[in-house]
Order: structure tokens, then C-alpha cells, then sequence
């Protein structure tokens, strides 16, 4: 039996995840854990959303610290799809999913996502 066949090397160690490419995407939430500190920060942001009806958020951190993959489960859970919602519920667990959607309804269409990324350059001197 070839190694190709005996190894198989999950999704989230093949390749980044890439917002304006995963978003919406099921598979992108494979081996997707949420932390309890991820999850606080998302029932913080949907509560001010529900008090205010407002919201503007920045999240900021070092590389591979996981902001692309939250904001991907995040999606997901707030998506117009109930399938992809369920699988996102999944990953956060009921409590927290409930949670969310209690403070920001999906309704039968869901939230619309819009893919934006920034990036930083340097420069030399």
C-alpha cells in the first residue's frame, strides 16, 4: 500500500484559510475549534449589537492566531443557509450559537458577509 493511502492529513493543516475564499464554505470549518476566550469575544460583539443596534469591530492579533477561522465559523453561523448554520452550531456548541442568534437574528435569510481584508506593508529605510 503507497503512503498516499495509508496517510491522510487534514484540511486545516493543507493551506491557510483565506476569508474572501472559505467564506461560506462547510469544509472550511473542519477541525475548527473555538476557545472559550473566541467565544467570549463573540458574545461581548453580539451583545453590543443587540443594545445598539450598532456595530463596528476590528479584530487585531499576530499571524496563525486564528482571526481568519473565527470570523469564518462566525459567518457560517450567521449565514441565510440553516445547513451551514447547523454545522457552525456545532463547532460553537449549542449555548453560544443559541446565544448569538438570540442577539443577532438570522431571520430566513441570514446576515450578508462581505469578504475585506486588509494588509500591512512595511517599508525599509
Amino acid at each position: 500500500m503507497a503512503l498516499i493511502d495509508r496517510i491522510r492529513i487534514a484540511r486545516r493543516f493543507q493551506r491557510s484559510i483565506r476569508i474572501d475564499a472559505d467564506l461560506g464554505n462547510a469544509t472550511a470549518l473542519e477541525g475548527f475549534v473555538c476557545p472559550q476566550s473566541s467565544a467570549d469575544v463573540l458574545l461581548t460583539m453580539a451583545r453590543h449589537v443587540a443594545e445598539t443596534r450598532q456595530g463596528a469591530f476590528t479584530w487585531t492579533g499576530p499571524y496563525g492566531s486564528g482571526k481568519s477561522s473565527l470570523v469564518i465559523a462566525l459567518s457560517a453561523l450567521l449565514n441565510g443557509k440553516p445547513e451551514l448554520r447547523g454545522h457552525a452550531a456545532k463547532v460553537f456548541g449549542r449555548k453560544t450559537a443559541d446565544a448569538i442568534w438570540h442577539a443577532m437574528p438570522t431571520g430566513t435569510r441570514g446576515w450578508r458577509v462581505i469578504p475585506w481584508s486588509a494588509g500591512v506593508k512595511t517599508l525599509s529605510v
